[in-house]
């Protein structure tokens, strides 16, 4: 079989049915994931031309901690006591998500014969089995995007940063109302994005009370009794969020301090025919919450299956045929919690703040370096 013009074929019937721009031919990443791919990281990463051949996976950034006043010195002398001293991270191992789709002899036939016949008239017109296979692919890359997302969230779990307006790392309350006025949640967070040195409006993403909040608020038409029109923030709803943060719970991120990192597998000298395989990269269109289109590049892989297929019953549920294997690699990469130095204000601050939405009042006591203590009338 010419498994490469297969692979050819199927991959020219996916730039005509992503450039229809047609919505069922386009898979929907769930709220962390498109918080993560509408906001990539900023930081450099060192080692980015191995990973685009595919020789490195483990994604490595170089960074340096900012200057103190402690290394500022009051003398006009010689002494250079500041080094450029760079340090690295890392996301480790990357996580795996991977599902499979069973093609028998007889269905790939018909695949090798309008493949064949595609290649050889050296034309781009669909054809209508590619375009099965097609969508095929594209119900089980929905199920990769949910899985993708899962591990994401667990991942996220551990990485909370240190928040300096209350000087852990822990989940903290806040209280949202139903208008918007000083003491209201809202503030508190542009206030702890004041503490925490933040630059532009923090992201945010979770579940429960705090998406209530902000569909409340997109129902305003005009100005509330208090003065105020729509409190306008980023967030982005996922209910996977429930089991793996807490109900309620949500992150406020910095923009470029958290990332959606992919790696490919099936790059450079690790694609082609190899053994019984055809391994390839397969691009998948995906529609982001803001409306945007974007790629997501899966490794495939086909595999022949010699031996009839049998259910836990013993009965047939396929004969031979191959196996497309589609995968992706990818992990989260978080700003390391030593960006800052051990004696700098924001040490421990990576960017991810942990927040608990509630409903109630607050009252509100400034201090003077910016930071901020809220309490529930209870509380005070």
């Amino acid at each position: 079989m010419n498994l490469i013009g297969l692979v050819q074929a199927l991959l020219i019937n996916i730039r005509l049915l992503a450039g229809l721009n047609d919505p069922q031919y386009k898979v929907t990443p769930v709220g962390f994931l498109q918080m993560l791919l509408e906001n990539p990281v900023t930081a450099k990463i060192a080692n980015a031309q191995q990973i685009r051949e595919g020789q490195d996976q483990d994604l490595k950034i170089r960074y340096m901690q900012r200057g103190l006043e402690s290394e500022v010195e009051d003398e006009d002398n010689c002494d250079t006591s500041i080094t450029a001293t760079w340090q690295e991270s890392s996301i480790g191992r990357p996580l795996l998500s991977k599902a499979g789709i069973f093609i028998s002899d007889d269905e790939m036939r018909k695949y090798q014969t309008e493949a064949t016949a595609t290649i050889a008239a050296g034309t781009n017109i669909q054809t209508p089995l590619m375009v099965a296979m097609y969508e095929t692919i594209m119900v089980k890359a929905n199920g990769l995007i949910q899985s993708i997302n899962s591990k994401l969230l667990t991942a996220q779990a551990a990485k909370w940063g240190k928040n300096v307006a209350y000087g852990d790392a822990n989940a903290h309350s806040l209280n949202f109302g139903s208008k918007l006025i000083m003491n209201d949640g809202l503030v508190k967070l542009l206030l702890d994005a004041q503490a925490n040195e933040v630059n532009g409006p923090l992201v945010l993403a979770g579940n429960g009370i705090v998406n209530a909040y902000q569909v409340l608020q997109g129902q305003k038409s005009g100005l509330d009794q208090y003065g105020f029109g729509k409190a306008n923030f980023n967030m982005y709803n996922d209910i996977g969020s429930v089991s793996k943060w807490g109900i309620n719970h949500f992150g406020a991120f910095a923009q470029g301090l958290v990332g959606f990192v992919d790696f490919n597998k099936n790059v450079g000298n690790y694609a082609g025919e190899k053994g019984g395989s055809v391994f390839f990269t397969l691009p998948i269109p995906v529609q982001l919450a803001n409306g945007t289109l974007s790629t997501l590049i899966l490794d495939a892989q086909l595999k022949y299956q010699d031996c009839p297929i049998f259910n836990e019953l013993g009965v047939r549920t396929a004969d031979r045929g191959w196996k497309l294997i589609l995968s992706k690699s990818f992990g989260l990469w978080n700003a390391p919690n030593d960006m800052f130095a051990a004696t700098d204000r924001l040490n421990g601050f990576n960017g991810s703040l942990h927040y608990v939405g509630a409903i109630g009042e607050q009252t509100v006591t400034v201090a003077a370096d910016a930071t901020s203590v809220f309490k529930t009338k209870e509380q005070a």
